[in-house]
């Protein structure tokens, strides 16, 4: 009776396993007190007329290829009807210690990268950025500049070091192997950043590909930025670590007591001039934000000052800088300043965006309108017990429905409809 009740068992596990495991969308829900977004498609023109549409994209944790967004920015182009506009002299890319990456299979003609010049990093290892140019046809003027950060050689040395200590270790069970490649190649970034590493190798090159970003002129020795002469409407869109990163490195060049440019720099000013929107895959700045207390929280006499959060000034200055470009540009630059945090409910990496994690001041609140958007990356689930943790924290590049949203917005708890496949 025993070994039929077993034979029952696993028959109904097979079963259950065979039917109920797969790919289950979860409804797209939006924050009850915010239910709509503008997209990219309602940006185009707006902010500078006849200036291209520019998508600053920033990587998260981990060791990605520099293809590895390739389907994602021709998926965006395609959607507004452009091509890309052929590099000159591409030239061989970055490749890493790290060789448990599956390479992408490569959409584009991969530009030669620009080295972020740092001094306290070996020429090898440093960060790059990859420009992307689309047009309605390959000869015709950019409509969409996508700048691909690619920071991930700041950290794979270290990384690919970490991992060699266990080269003499025993096999490991294989979920514990899975567990142990997270920890080495993910986990250890954010642990770099948490640490001194952040301050001395991460942030200022993440500065200088911001200075690059807007045309200006980067001095590694003195980590300034002559600003260039930047007007494009531009539109940010990082991934886990990255979100926090570059509100890291924007809010460090910037005084904390009038937000204007620290030491000749400008970079990050004309970044926050002219981006309107900013959207957040697995944002992670609630869990982040723990490595900068300095004291106990809930002691009322020191609450105030006990961290020293990224975001502390991030949306004081990013409404200066937006109310300076409407005084420059009275017939653009429109008044919405939003964030958009878009989260799988299975992303054991990605929390819920709150507005007193921008740390506005209290007269200011309504003035940055933030959203969050929960919805399945359609990852392989076990209803009620377990979803693929890799595509739960990685499937918003490949979501179509996060992409509509890209595009097109959401209004009032639906997804927005823009006109496919072409600039307005």
């Amino acid at each position: 009776m025993l070994q039929f009740a077993k034979l029952l068992l696993l028959n109904f596990v097979i079963v259950f396993t065979l039917t109920a495991c797969s790919s289950l969308p979860t409804p797209v829900v939006p924050e009850h007190d915010s239910m709509s977004f503008q997209g990219m498609n309602a940006l185009v023109g707006e902010e500078a007329p006849g200036r291209p549409l520019h998508v600053l994209l920033v990587h998260g944790m981990g060791t990605p290829t520099p293809n590895g967004f390739d389907a994602f920015i021709v998926s965006l182009a395609s959607r507004f009807g452009l091509v890309q506009i052929p590099p000159h002299d591409p030239q061989a890319q970055w490749q890493g210690c790290y060789t448990k990456t599956t390479p992408a299979q490569p959409a584009l003609i991969q530009p030669t990268p620009e080295p972020i010049e740092n001094t306290s990093v070996f020429r090898d290892n440093r960060a790059l950025l990859y420009t992307y140019n689309f047009a309605p046809g390959p000869n015709a003027e950019p409509a969409l500049t996508v700048s691909y950060l690619l920071w991930a050689p700041l950290t794979a040395p270290v990384k690919c070091n970490l991992e060699t200590e266990d080269d003499s270790a025993p096999a490991k069970q294989a979920f514990a192997a899975f567990a142990k490649d997270f920890i080495d190649d993910k986990l250890a970034d954010a642990l770099l950043y948490a640490g001194t590493y952040r301050k001395e190798v991460i942030r200022p090159s993440v500065q200088g590909a911001l200075c690059k970003v807007t045309g200006g002129t980067w001095h590694a020795d003195t980590r300034t930025c002559a600003p260039g002469d930047y007007q494009d409407p531009t539109v940010i869109i990082t991934h886990s670590l990255g979100g926090y990163m570059l509100m890291d490195s924007i809010q460090a060049e910037l005084r904390v007591d009038d937000c204007r440019p620290n030491s000749g720099g400008g970079a990050a000013e004309k970044i926050l001039e002219n981006t309107p929107v900013i959207y957040m895959m697995a944002n992670q700045l609630a869990l982040l934000d723990l490595s900068t207390l300095r004291r106990d929280p809930q002691e009322p006499k020191i609450k105030s000052s006990a961290s020293e959060a990224v975001t502390k000034q991030f949306a004081k200055c990013w409404l200066i800088a937006r109310a300076r470009a409407r005084q420059a540009r009275p017939s653009g630059a429109p008044a919405a300043n939003e964030v958009v945090a878009f989260s799988d409910p299975n992303d054991i990496l990605s929390w819920r965006l709150e507005p007193r994690n921008l740390n506005l001041p209290r007269p200011d609140w309504g003035e940055v309108a933030v959203t969050n958007v929960f919805m399945s990356n359609n990852e392989f689930s076990v209803p009620l017990l377990f979803s693929d943790p890799t595509n739960a924290h990685t499937g918003y590049f490949v979501n179509p429905t996060v992409m509509d949203m890209l595009i097109c917005g959401m209004n009032n708890g639906a997804v927005g409809t823009c006109p496919p496949n072409r600039m307005p």
